[in-house]
């Protein structure tokens, strides 16, 4: 059994059991400041030292932004990809070493992939080393104000001693909204060119919330689910962080609050609470990574119930909790039982969800089918291979999206 199939169907079918700890992980520290001003309207242990991971990259967009408008760099620049560059473990946009990209492809590579081949290919041209560039990173930093924030690589892959807060992330998002005007936009963008092929954005808050603009994705194990959001509404602009996160959906619905309420004019806070900033760091591997498996990744064989036989794609659209109860409303009205499933595409530069039935014979698929188009339906037959290339495509996309 192909290892990428196998990590789809056991997210999909296995109940998550909750990690015997001897300590409950930290919450999540979360802030939402006002977009033009900065001023902050909520907040949960935003001054917390968190592991920032792939947020680190807000920083280097940042000077790769700042490079341009300072005309020390051109968008079209050739970037050479170096053997270091792409040996860069995680999300990557599998460069070689020795390819070049523009500047512009790079950028696009971290803000929609989080490539951390792109992120340190980006480094050691704009600084002539990773180290070089992290040096400017650091000075950037306390520029800025971000008092709390350290950094000690380009990607945001933990290293002892790179940590923020979600203040300071926030502080660092609204100075790239004000700063760079025209290159802010980026961050929205649903997809990217690469190699002829359409990479869709792999920030699923773009397309769940309204009026969201994106920004950034992290995830390590140290650090657990983290984001930087910011969205605009009925005239109001908004920035949130969140850092700390168990899972993807505690992460965006944390966000999806958070942002809802402030947009209601719910709770405002004047200021950040002084909290006691401890040296230790908290550590979510055992939460987010039980038994030492990364999510997008796994290790061994594991006997799992593969789909079979034929199936039917009877329901799509970008939500999934409305997207499986259209499956099952139409299953039903067809008179048909089977296993369903959720697989997850790449959809115009977005992401939308397939609704399948699945283990059905070919003559009740094809009948029922024809059966339902004649009554004014939609619904799509799959053979089994269809089926399965739909399972691995959803496997292959759901490796790159569980990693941040």
């Amino acid at each position: 059994m192909k290892p990428a199939l196998v990590l789809f169907l056991l997210a999909l079918l296995l109940p998550i059991a909750p990690p015997s700890l001897a300590k409950e992980p930290a919450q999540p520290a979360f802030v939402v400041t006002d977009g033009a001003s900065g001023e902050i309207l909520d907040s949960f242990r935003a001054g917390e030292l968190r592991h920032p991971a792939s947020l680190t990259k807000l920083m280097t967009l940042y000077l790769a932004f700042q490079s341009v408008a300072e005309s020390r760099a051109r968008w079209d620049t050739p970037v050479k990809v170096s053997a270091r560059a792409a040996s860069q473990a995680g999300s990557v946009l599998e460069l070689k070493a020795g390819e070049t990209l523009s500047l512009e492809e790079a950028v696009m590579a971290v803000i929609t992939r989080s490539a951390n081949d792109a992120a340190v290919a980006l480094a050691e041209y704009l600084g002539g080393s990773e180290d070089g560039f992290v040096t400017r990173m650091n000075e950037q930093a306390r520029r800025l104000g971000l008092a709390s924030t350290h950094f000690m690589n380009a990607s945001g892959l933990s290293a002892p001693g790179q940590v923020t807060t979600a203040a300071d992330m926030a502080r660092l998002a609204l100075a790239l909204r004000l700063q760079f005007p025209d290159n802010y936009p980026l961050f929205a963008k649903k997809a990217m060119v690469w190699k002829k092929r359409q990479l869709p954005n792999l920030n699923g808050f773009l397309g769940a919330f309204l009026g969201a603009e994106g920004l950034k994705t992290g995830f390590t194990c140290p650090a657990g689910y983290n984001l930087v959001a910011a969205a605009t509404r009925n005239g109001k602009s908004l920035i949130g962080v969140v850092l700390g996160a168990r899972s993807k959906d505690e992460r965006e619905s944390l966000m999806v609050r958070n942002l809802n309420r402030a947009l209601k004019g719910g709770v405002v806070n004047a200021a950040v609470k002084a909290e006691a900033v401890s040296a230790t760091v908290p550590d979510l591997s055992a939460a987010v990574c039980a038994g030492g498996v990364v999510p997008g990744e796994t290790t061994g064989t594991i006997n799992i119930p593969l789909p079979t036989g034929w199936a039917l794609e009877l329901s799509f659209g970008r939500e999934p909790a409305k997207v499986r109860q259209e499956l099952l409303t139409v299953g039903k009205r067809m008179g048909l039982s089977g296993r369903i499933y959720l697989v997850r595409v790449p959809f115009n530069g977005d992401l939308r969800y397939r609704g399948l039935l699945t283990g059905l014979a070919e003559e009740v698929a094809v009948k029922s089918c024809l059966d339902f188009r004649d009554k004014g339906g939609d619904c799509l037959v799959l053979n089994p291979l269809m089926l399965q290339g739909a399972l691995e495509e959803q496997a292959r996309l759901a490796r790159f999206a569980a990693r941040d």
